[in-house]
């Protein structure tokens, strides 16, 4: 059931057009970008555009000493005292609360929109030299979907035609100690990326799956240096508050402090101003919100990458998806040849090519994988009898001018 389930969300798209990731890759690359982008252009708004600090400054202050004083104060370090604590004498004391890093979100916010596209922009540049064009395949796939009967079939020939082609370029035909040692890498480490051992697009993609993973899981370490408190709890503390009242802690408080000094002739005064931080009532949400975001796609991509290390480096696994629907055909040939049925998916398709067959069945329909997984499987099939037959013939024409000449 879980399976089901699963696959069913893979499905899921969240931009237009054929892609060649799932669900989960989409939440990183589009889904979290789209929620920074957002983040900073709120943020940006409230401090550039509107109004985000007030401070209670001395009576006599005209109106321009009170703009200039709040001005002075939002470019400057300010600290959180609560109100049944002293102010430190010292300066130093004062600013172990250091609370400037309102300052500095709209940028931490738009340095996490290009970690979380960095994954999805390697693929994309590194995916090409695998030797065919996974885009181009999935797009052909995609139309064989919307096309008439009539030109249903042809498609589905031209796309074989392209991904046997593919298949029968990139192997290795020359064999030595090297290659072996290669080949016997790439069976264990899939990270070993080799275009003729059939294991590029699969490594590239796995690799990109861990880069996303370890960037989740960074954002929080991250996220924590920032803001000077153990992030990773912070949505424990969120939860624990939405019980009761919300009471402003001191993480994101509202009322700071601010010293500054302004100059006299030859004396200079020193203030301490006191003053209200909207902007964090802001900031505060904001943070809560991409923390939940945050925690379940990390949880979300720690599955998905369980799996599709599941689904790799099981070779059963790519049996079974292959055979499952080759028995919806009918085929029970690929039961009775099993030996044949193996060398098919271990020797033929390996794995870039299920791989890729993953990817097209991700962005059309069933029947659309099940008519390429036939035609690959019966071109397979044809192929190796001729070269069965072509192997007895040679042998025949052997043993006729012995026999004559006996």
């Amino acid at each position: 059931m879980w399976e089901s389930i699963l696959e069913a969300l893979s499905k899921i798209t969240l931009s237009r057009g054929a892609r060649d990731d799932d669900a989960v890759d989409q939440f990183h690359h589009f889904a979290s970008v789209a929620i920074f982008a957002a983040s900073a252009a709120l943020i940006g708004m409230n401090q550039y555009v509107g109004d985000p600090i007030h401070c209670w400054v001395p009576a006599q202050f005209p109106d321009h000493h009170q703009d200039y004083a709040e001005n002075l104060c939002w470019i400057s370090q300010m600290y959180y005292v609560p109100m049944d604590e002293e102010i430190p004498f010292y300066k130093d004391d004062r600013m172990k609360r250091d609370i400037s890093f309102y300052r500095w979100v709209v940028a931490i916010f738009l340095i996490q929109c290009l970690l979380f596209k960095f994954p999805n922009m390697l693929w994309k540049e590194l995916r090409g030299y695998s030797g065919i064009n996974v885009q181009k395949i999935v797009n052909m796939a995609e139309e064989v979907s919307t096309s008439p009967p009539s030109e249903r079939e042809d498609k589905i020939t031209d796309i074989t035609l392209f991904v046997d082609r593919w298949l029968q370029s990139y192997r290795v035909y020359k064999y030595n100690m090297m290659i072996r040692m290669k080949e016997k890498m790439t069976s264990i480490f899939c990270f070993v990326l080799g275009k003729r051992q059939g294991t590029y697009l699969t490594g590239l993609y796995l690799f990109t799956k861990l880069l996303y993973l370890v960037n989740v899981i960074g954002q929080f370490v991250m996220l924590t240096a920032f803001l000077k408190f153990n992030y990773w709890w912070y949505g424990f503390e969120v939860l624990q508050h939405l019980g009761g009242r919300w009471v402003d802690i001191e993480h994101f408080p509202r009322v700071v402090m601010c010293d500054f000094e302004i100059r006299q002739l030859q004396n200079i005064q020193t203030y301490s101003l006191q003053c209200v931080l909207s902007i964090n009532l802001f900031i505060e949400k904001i943070f809560a919100v991409i923390w939940f975001w945050l925690f379940i796609l990390m949880i979300a991509t720690i599955i998905n990458f369980g799996m599709w290390c599941y689904d790799i480096f099981m070779s059963k696994r790519r049996e079974h998806f292959i055979q499952k629907y080759l028995i919806i055909l009918g085929d029970n040939d690929s039961r009775r040849e099993r030996s044949l049925f193996k060398k098919f998916v271990q020797n033929y398709l390996r794995d870039d090519g299920v791989f890729l067959l993953r990817s097209v069945g991700n962005n059309s329909s069933e029947i659309i994988l099940m008519d390429l997984i036939k035609e690959l499987w019966k071109n397979f099939r044809k192929s190796n009898r001729k070269e069965a037959d072509g192997n007895g013939t040679a042998a025949g024409r052997e043993v006729d001018p012995t026999e004559s000449h006996a």
